[in-house]
């Protein structure tokens, strides 16, 4: 996982913070050119693949998991399942630009009954990559991208693609910055899926939940399936309940799109009532509560992810970082509406 230390700077200033992380290190391709695609925007693939659930009926439960102790993601998201008595909806895999996808990672998901949410990173998302979207935009790309798109219609399983999230922020300098270029990119990318018929994608546009400037990135309605968003409650800059972190974005985006919390979690552990800080346990009975009652029914909220990991910049994000939190996290997992089968 990369990019924190910039981005824990920008969110201290507003008492927000985000978090990512990067499971996979492989060769870089050499990309190659093409014609220019075509500037028809390409059809929703929601709209021909479907699977997006009733909110007033239920959502889609999802997970990060990367825990020390553990010797793969594999083992751990099978512990976590089996003491819940039930599987994940969605789980999250992060790629590099150059990386190739998918790899044997979505594979196991599929076999195992999951969706992949896939995060694909533009170029220069490290400090030591000084690549922009300029190479994206001119088409010196479109070999890779097209690549890319033939891979996942090979897959031929549905995967959710958060492409070039947070870019609402200042920590992925390559396409965070330049609304303009980050739209041509977006619109360049989904019209290259569209013509390799890459109809297995939903596509996933996902801001950070702050700064608020979200529409200035938005690449429209033709180019987006469901719009995300990511959050995280850090004690270093101030406790947040889940509504108070989200519920502004959902209020925003109510009707436009459906709706997702990718990345969120709190690190609070037992809390400090003194202090106004909740415990874990009770951030996640109020996730539990707010999505059910209001987010998912009223705003449109169709899915919701957990930053389960307590090895990832030695910040502890796991669901049972507390006796408390696990029991309210088990009482969440197993509640029919977040499509588990009752306690």
């Amino acid at each position: 996982m990369t990019g924190n230390t910039r981005r824990w700077t920008l969110l201290a200033l507003a008492l927000i913070v985000t978090a990512c992380g990067s499971n996979t290190t492989t060769a870089t391709p050499t990309p190659t050119a093409s014609a220019s695609p075509s500037v028809a925007p390409s059809p929703s693939a929601s709209a021909q693949y479907g699977g997006l659930p009733d909110p007033k009926q239920r959502i889609l439960l999802g997970t990060y998991i990367n825990l020390a102790g553990q010797p793969n993601t594999e083992t751990a998201i099978q512990q976590r399942e089996s003491a819940m008595g039930r599987r994940y909806d969605l789980e999250l895999t992060y790629y590099n630009w150059n990386d190739p996808f998918p790899d044997a990672g979505e594979a196991t998901i599929a076999a195992h009954g999951r969706t992949p949410l896939m995060t694909w990173y533009g170029p220069g998302k490290d400090a030591s990559d000084h690549r922009t979207l300029a190479e994206v935009n001119d088409g010196s790309d479109d070999g890779w991208i097209t690549e890319q798109a033939k891979a996942i219609k090979a897959f031929g399983h549905r995967i959710y693609l958060r492409l070039m999230p947070e870019m609402n922020g200042n920590w992925y300098h390559g396409f965070s910055g330049d609304p303009s270029a980050y739209i041509k990119a977006w619109q360049r990318i989904h019209r290259l899926f569209a013509q390799a018929g890459a109809s297995n994608v939903t596509w996933v546009w996902c801001p950070n939940f702050g700064p608020a400037d979200w529409d200035q990135y938005y690449p429209g309605n033709g180019y987006v399936d469901v719009i995300g968003v990511d959050g995280f409650s850090n004690l270093q800059y101030g406790y947040q309940t889940f509504e108070q972190m989200f519920r502004p974005f959902f209020t925003h985006f109510a009707g436009r799109k459906p709706l997702m919390v990718v990345e969120t979690a709190t690190n609070s552990g037992k809390g400090d009532e003194a202090a106004g800080i909740g415990s874990a346990a009770s951030f996640i009975n109020g996730m539990r509560s707010y999505l059910k009652d209001t987010a998912g029914p009223e705003y449109g909220v169709i899915g919701v992810c957990w930053f389960d990991t307590n090895n990832t910049d030695g910040i502890d994000w796991r669901v049972d970082q507390t006796p408390a939190s696990w029991q309210a996290w088990l009482a969440l997992a197993r509640d029919p509406y977040f499509g588990g089968h009752g306690s």
